[in-house]
């Protein structure tokens, strides 16, 4: 736990206290990771709805340009067709 050790108590009620503040820690940390992760995804959303509509946009302004499918803009991604019999 955070490298540091568990403390002798005197009372049940000392380590009670204790272990809840620990445990708020713990949930506030957790809670704050999440807020993280949920602004991060949203971000990522907003990020590949605009990098999709600037490629719509190139796509369209190159006249003769035909939009990747999204299974070969996947196989591209992965590398999948560098490996592919």
């Amino acid at each position: 736990m955070d490298g540091e050790d568990i403390p002798d108590f005197s009372s049940l009620k000392e380590e009670t206290a204790y272990w809840k503040e620990l445990s708020l820690k713990y949930k506030q940390s957790f809670q704050e990771a999440r807020d993280e992760l949920v602004e991060f995804q949203e971000g990522s959303r907003e990020l590949e709805a605009e990098l999709e509509a600037q490629l719509v946009q190139a796509a369209c302004s190159g006249g003769c340009w035909a939009l990747p499918s999204p299974r070969t803009l996947r196989d591209i991604n992965t590398g999948y067709f560098l490996f592919s019999p």
